[in-house]
């Protein structure tokens, strides 16, 4: 019964895993699919309350340039 327990824990986990990875992957696509502008606005809603207005422009060039280096 010990065994049937912890394999069904290790099953959860790694299909959690894998779920995990999945979803990334849709979100990486999603925002290659973006124009450069459509990203720039996604960033601004996600981070501008967290980040100062000075400093945003410079996260944003910086995921655009890595996140499209990574795609090609």
């Amino acid at each position: 019964m010990a065994k049937l327990v912890k394999l069904l824990i290790i099953l959860a986990i790694a299909v959690g895993i894998g779920v995990g990875v999945a979803k990334l992957n849709e979100q990486k696509r999603q925002f290659l699919a973006m124009s450069e502008e459509e990203q720039r606005a996604f960033l601004a809603d996600k981070l501008g309350s967290r980040v100062p207005e000075e400093k945003l422009s410079d996260i944003q060039n910086a995921v655009i340039s890595a996140v499209n280096r990574r795609a090609s």
